[in-house]
């Protein structure tokens, strides 16, 4: 599997062997929305694929777009899954299909839609083998009663920025989310400090009020679904090894299923942490609660070892720090293309 161009020959020869066995099998009807490409908007692409053969030879393709239609904000929709009738009935179609998962998946999509056709009844039981479940008709097959659609919900992602006071937690969340942004994905970001600041604590034996913290992100988590928001940034020292399962259940989907929670602890030197927070926090009982508890936090998460990684934060360029938290998670590997 590999990314192509638009303008790829290769893929463009099998897209026109693909049309030419559609019109084929709906006597002689061409692909309903066969112009698509010349219609797509700056943007709209997420993925073109090619898939090769071990000698290098074209044997399929796939394309990952925004969807333009009314499926739903964040709807990624797959076109042109393409495997030449010598290769078939090896699960090649599988593969490709997970590749346009995963592309839709990584740009914060929220589900995948697609349509075929009732004359394609092997594509039909593909899709509902690897999950897609039978959707209203979108789009121009609204009207078309050959045209079967189907969709299936993705699980949210959720990247949880770790890190002790002075860590830098705040500003990286702003960078991460800025560069996932100007990519293309489709990203909303959470300070979880200011989703649970309240005092007096209404449980003493939940002095951090995090169980506040993880009602207020069950209870919001369904709005940013809803807006198509499938990449969520949260920055909240994690001092609870039931902070994943926790998070993973408050951006839980009904069908989707739960979130999937990936943990970066942004880290710095001491002097450097000492040094902010001298500059940021207010001088008396704020300076000195903070000066305190940024060492006995970085004890505590040090100990608890709950991060998928670390990530040093310590004079670097916020937005390298950001690319390197984003590959660390495995969401994005640094020096890649836009999406699309």
């Amino acid at each position: 599997m590999r990314s192509v161009p638009l303008d790829d020959d290769r893929a463009r020869a099998l897209w026109a062997e693909q049309q030419q066995e559609i019109a084929e099998r709906y006597d002689g009807e061409p692909d309903t929305d066969a112009d698509f490409i010349q219609q797509m908007r700056p943007g709209d692409l997420l993925a073109s694929f090619l898939a090769t053969d071990d000698a290098g030879e074209p044997i399929g393709t796939g394309l990952v777009r925004w969807s333009p239609y009314d499926t739903g904000a964040g709807s990624a929709e797959f076109k042109r899954l393409y495997v030449t009738p010598s290769h078939r009935g090896r699960g090649h179609s599988r593969v490709i299909m997970g590749a346009m998962e995963r592309a839709a998946w990584r740009a914060g999509a929220v589900r995948a839609v697609l349509e075929t056709g009732t004359e394609q009844p092997e594509a039909m039981g593909l899709y509902r083998r690897i999950g897609y479940a039978e959707i209203p008709n979108f789009g121009p097959y609204q009207d078309d009663p050959r045209s079967v659609c189907f969709g299936k919900e993705l699980p949210t992602r959720v990247l949880l920025l770790n890190g002790t006071m002075g860590a830098g937690k705040t500003e990286i969340l702003g960078a991460t989310l800025a560069v996932l942004t100007d990519a293309g994905a489709r990203a909303a970001a959470i300070d979880g400090d200011w989703l649970c600041q309240a005092y007096p604590h209404h449980d003493e034996a939940d002095p951090h009020n995090d169980r506040l913290l993880v009602e207020n992100l069950t209870a919001v988590a369904p709005n940013y679904r809803r807006g198509g928001y499938g990449l969520m940034l949260v920055a909240r020292a994690v001092e609870d090894p039931r902070t994943r399962e926790a998070y993973a259940r408050a951006f839980a989907d009904p069908v989707a299923g739960p979130a999937q929670v990936a943990i970066v602890r942004i880290d710095a030197s001491e002097e450097t942490r000492q040094a902010r927070l001298k500059a940021r926090e207010p001088e008396g009982f704020y300076e000195s609660f903070a000066r305190h508890r940024t060492v006995e936090l970085q004890e505590s998460l040090e100990a608890l070892d709950l991060d998928d990684a670390v990530v040093e934060n310590d004079g670097a360029d916020r937005y390298e720090v950001a690319r390197a938290v984003l590959s660390a998670a495995d969401w994005w590997v640094a020096g890649e293309e836009p999406l699309g």
